[in-house]
């Protein structure tokens, strides 16, 4: 159980996240939703703390960590529970594929580097790109880097796997095959959260929907309640709109 409580976020004068609370089940799929500017990407970064938010505190598995106040040592204990997964990858271009994912195993969790290399070895055949071992980020596609920020991701073995808008730095043709890794690996149990402006993917990949407004969720369901059955009239409005554009449908 992963639980996040009275979560507040300003930027100057502007409120971003007004008293997040919010419960995630193991093996959750949360799909976090909403107009843009709404805090969708800045509650991610708060839980990974590459935000400070004024108020705050998540637990996962009992342990208690504050987000507002927290020192080096804090911030590492945290990211040892999470995984993030960027928009645009954040590999090391001096690095190969495989000595990506072996850096936080080796540098962070101090494993013994050929232990951490049959780790990321398996994590890169998770996602399909273990043929790339070898191969320098400038030599892979965007859908191929981003999957091995995935396998990055997954290396630690993280609590919660963070995914902010991991498709929106891609080519439209390269889009498919980074949301059928994320649908695979959501099938093997990961619990994740994930923000995305993929509605179709969102409702095919996630248990549960979160649509967020005004920096406060607005609306908490599964797909079908919160896409079909919405109850505030914000989320009805954004899903009209939406209605109006024709959503690409990817094959997964």
């Amino acid at each position: 159980m992963i639980q996040i409580r009275n979560l507040k976020k300003r930027f100057r004068n502007n409120t971003v996240l007004d008293g997040i609370d919010l419960d995630i089940n193991e093996g959750d799929v949360v799909g976090i939703i909403g107009p843009s500017g709404t805090g969708k990407s800045t509650l991610l970064r708060c839980i990974d703390l590459l935000e400070t938010p004024e108020e705050g505190e998540i637990t996962i598995d009992g342990a208690v960590y504050s987000l507002a106040e927290h020192d080096r040592r804090q911030t590492l204990a945290l990211r040892r529970q999470t995984g993030m997964v960027f928009q645009r990858f954040n590999l090391f271009e001096r690095k190969t594929a495989l000595e990506n994912v072996m850096e936080g195993l080796v540098t962070v969790q101090k494993k013994p580097k050929e232990e951490a290399r049959m780790l990321a070895e398996g994590e890169l055949k998770r996602v399909g790109m273990y043929d790339w071992s070898e191969h320098y980020p400038k030599h892979l596609s965007g859908g191929q880097q981003q999957r091995v920020a995935i396998a990055r991701a997954l290396a630690m073995k993280p609590k919660l796997l963070l995914l902010d808008e991991p498709t929106s730095a891609l080519d439209p043709e390269l889009v498919g095959e980074v949301l059928e890794t994320i649908r695979d690996i959501a099938s093997q149990g990961f619990t994740m959260m994930l923000v995305s402006h993929e509605m179709n993917f969102v409702r095919k990949v996630a248990n549960r929907v979160i649509f967020l407004d005004g920096g406060k969720i607005v609306e908490d369901g599964t797909p079908r309640e919160v896409f079909d059955r919405p109850k505030s009239q914000r989320a009805k409005d954004f899903f009209a709109k939406m209605h109006l554009l024709k959503q690409p449908e990817y094959t997964i």
